[in-house]
């Protein structure tokens, strides 16, 4: 019997991932989002002033040995993504990958290819990129078409990086309230 993660890997199509302008995060109105702006901007500290001139939407977290976590759709299923300021990129496991491809949440056309990437002890590593047709922060942020790399370590925590957070203006992280505050473009 072969397994899932070999058929995954062999329907690899090596296409060169252009330099296309990422879409925009944006707000889905429809959500109920609505928070108190004046005491908002009374609670802040002066580094995120900046962000009172626009629409903030606060996505609530959970931290677990200093790490955050927010609840995240990915073409439709959920999950809880580490929130990662240091990674570049969209991250999910092998074993997300997995399910995802058995159950209909990505496909063979989603299937990008393969990159490179060093990792923390500096050795090159070899992953799968895939497109992630829609990534959604906790009901109220939508990003469309985001690349992702899929590690081959099944034990892999989900990394929510920079390859969505940079489609934002700007965000900030309120440590008492435990939300993540964001500004859309």
């Amino acid at each position: 019997m072969v397994k899932y993660s070999t058929l995954f890997f062999a329907a690899i199509l090596v296409v060169a991932c252009g330099g296309k302008k990422k879409n925009p995060a944006f707000y889905d109105s429809g959500a109920d989002t609505e928070i108190d702006t004046l005491a908002y901007e009374n609670s802040i500290s002066s580094d995120y002033e900046r962000m009172t001139d626009a629409e903030i939407v606060s996505i609530p977290f959970t931290e677990k040995n200093g790490v955050k976590y927010v609840k995240v759709s990915v073409n439709g299923f959920g999950f809880e993504m580490v929130f990662d300021t240091g990674c570049s990129g969209t991250l999910i496991s092998v074993a997300e990958a997995n399910y995802l491809y058995q159950k209909g949440y990505l496909t063979q056309d989603d299937i990008i290819g393969v990159s490179q990437s060093q990792i923390a002890d500096g050795s090159i590593v070899e992953n799968m990129v895939v497109n992630l047709k829609e990534v959604v922060l906790d009901g109220k942020i939508r990003c469309t078409d985001v690349t992702a790399t899929v590690s081959a370590n099944n034990n892999a925590p989900l990394l929510l990086g920079n390859e969505v957070l940079n489609r934002l203006a700007a965000y900030a992280v309120d440590n008492e309230s435990q939300t993540i505050n964001f500004k859309l473009k």
